[in-house]
């Protein structure tokens, strides 16, 4: 029987977007939970959070991944204490770098709950993901996500979530600007560092340790490389849960997470202006589906009004997160313009509109 020419060109199309269909939209009913580093052991929103989804079907089983991590038996005796903490009686196993496939796969097909341990993000895809391909490993974590298990991860285990991932670096070189001051040794590379990611959240790239280490400058530049429009900055001890089922995005941690949107980013040398952003504070919930799919936000005329310098206070940060102070005043109702220099590089904030979005922009000082 022969095809119709009109139903030709139809079957080209409909197989192109399966082909260009994200791995993690697989018909996926799981949950990720992005946790940006530094958890804590009496982080009890997130610990509570991942064990009610790891028993939401039915006994919880939890599987501790150490591929991201240097000190790996450590590392195990660490989390598996912190989980005995809020679940005394729940089975907890790990696997490491060297555990083999066989025994992997079984454990992830046995376990309802995965927790990525923190460290370097590229230990983990070339565990699970060598040359961005599909592994036995990998494939035994979609079928965890399938039958509704949840996968969590921190600092390196929230880096890796994304069709494509930050490899590392900071903000300024990321945006392109050379330090003032070069460390003999130790040559600087400019742009974004980015690589392949895990590919459970299509939606979406992340990265850790956001406010604590200012990492919007980079989240900013990787989403326009790798042309990705929304990206999610999370802060130490703050957690975001994504179900996979209904692309909803929601605030678990006390700390708070960043959803950075690029649809109007503009350039004009090193800076990148244009920019929008969504403070996400505990119980907060947002659509990425719906933010993606909608007409883009409407940007305000400019600034206006004046603009106050956030303070850092020397010899560092720490936990003052100047970084997030900058966004959360921008946002708050009646705020305005926000200015935070940093080493080499800056942030302008001032506020979008009444529904605490903000508008932002990025480059030299």
């Amino acid at each position: 029987m022969k095809l119709s020419a009109l139903f030709l060109p139809l079957l080209a199309l409909l197989l192109a977007a399966c082909a260009s269909t994200p791995h993690a939209s697989r018909g996926s009913a799981g949950t990720l939970l992005i946790v940006g580093g530094g958890l804590d052991d009496d982080a009890r929103p997130v610990y509570e959070r991942f064990l009610e989804l790891a028993s939401a079907r039915g006994p919880a089983n939890l599987l501790i991944a150490t591929a991201a991590t240097g000190a790996q038996e450590d590392e195990v005796v660490d989390k598996t204490e912190a989980l005995r903490v809020w679940a005394p009686g729940v089975p907890v196993r790990a696997i490491l770098r060297e555990t083999s496939t066989d025994e992997t796969v079984a454990a992830i097909d046995a376990a309802t709950a995965i927790l990525f341990t923190g460290g370097d993000q590229k230990r983990i895809t070339d565990r699970y993901r060598p040359n961005d391909a599909d592994t036995p490993e990998w494939r035994a974590m979609q079928r965890l996500l399938a039958r509704g298990g949840v996968i969590a991860g921190c600092s390196a285990g929230d880096a890796m979530m994304g069709e494509v991932m930050l490899l590392g670096g900071g903000s300024a070189a990321a945006l392109g600007i050379a330090p003032t001051v070069e460390k003999p040794g130790e040559p600087v590379e400019l742009g974004p560092r980015v690589g392949p990611g895990m590919k459970f959240l299509p939606w979406a790239l992340t990265d850790s340790h956001f406010f604590e280490r200012d990492r919007v400058g980079r989240l900013v530049a990787a989403l326009e490389a790798t042309k990705t429009r929304l990206g999610i900055g999370v802060g130490e001890d703050g957690c975001v849960e994504v179900d996979l089922a209904t692309a909803t995005l929601r605030g678990v941690g006390v700390s708070e997470a960043l959803l950075v949107d690029v649809i109007h980013l503009q350039r004009d040398g090193l800076r990148r202006t244009n920019v929008l952003a969504r403070p996400i504070q505990q119980g907060d919930t947002v659509s990425l589906r719906t933010r993606l799919a909608a007409p883009p936000p409407l940007l305000p005329a400019g600034i206006g009004g004046s603009v106050r310098d956030v303070p850092v206070v020397e010899p560092g940060q720490n936990r003052q997160l100047a970084s997030w102070r900058i966004f959360r005043c921008a946002a708050a109702p009646g705020g305005s313009g926000q200015r935070l220099q940093l080493d080499g590089w800056q942030v302008l904030a001032w506020p979008a509109n009444d529904d605490g979005e903000v508008v932002f922009e990025v480059g030299p000082r």
